[in-house]
């Protein structure tokens, strides 16, 4: 299966920040995201930047230039529809703002997707993570739910951030944000 890392929200709820660019344990966080999708079963990944996420577009194009899917930025669900054009099967959503998603995780993910559903949501302690398998299909997919229980936290707010021991690398410009929000 192959997967598509969702790298393009505005991060407003951190004060316009690029998640992907949070330094946790002195490593960009879609590091840590793509060292243990490369250690996973997913055969193939691409990454899916916006125009709200340009520091990220240019630190992953010196190492995955050919991964790289620019959306328009038009929200978490849109840019995924947008990237459907890129697969023909199943693939694995994975937002770029969720911490502590290892390979076991994964690989538990992909192999309890079966070809008799559509889709695969995944719920860690009963709560939505945007960790999903989706069809490139139009229209109502079958989908079914799968709860984990993992100690991953989705970085929305400066107390996720803490709680992580998470860092900022760095704010979007103003001028940038007031002219593309």
């Amino acid at each position: 299966m192959k997967a598509l890392i969702m790298a393009g929200g505005k991060g407003g709820r951190l004060g316009y920040v690029e998640k992907p660019l949070i330094i946790i344990k002195n490593k960009f966080l879609i590091d840590l995201i793509l060292d243990e999708v490369k250690k996973s079963e997913v055969e193939d990944f691409y990454i899916a930047v916006s125009p709200y996420t340009p520091e990220t577009k240019r630190y992953l194009e010196k190492s995955y230039k050919d991964k790289i899917i620019e959306t328009p930025g038009n929200g978490f669900i849109e840019d995924i529809n947008y990237c459907f054009k890129f697969f023909d099967e199943p693939f694995l959503v994975i937002p770029s703002d969720i911490y502590g998603l290892t390979y076991k995780i994964i690989n538990k993910i992909i192999s309890s997707f079966s070809n008799e559903y559509e889709a695969l949501t995944v719920l860690n302690y009963n709560k939505p993570i945007g960790l999903n398998i989706v069809s490139p299909k139009d229209g109502y997919q079958k989908e079914k739910i799968l709860n984990i229980y993992g100690d991953i936290v989705n970085l929305n707010t400066p107390e996720d951030l803490k709680k992580v021991g998470g860092k900022i690398w760095k704010r979007c410009p103003g001028e940038f944000w007031r002219e593309k929000r």
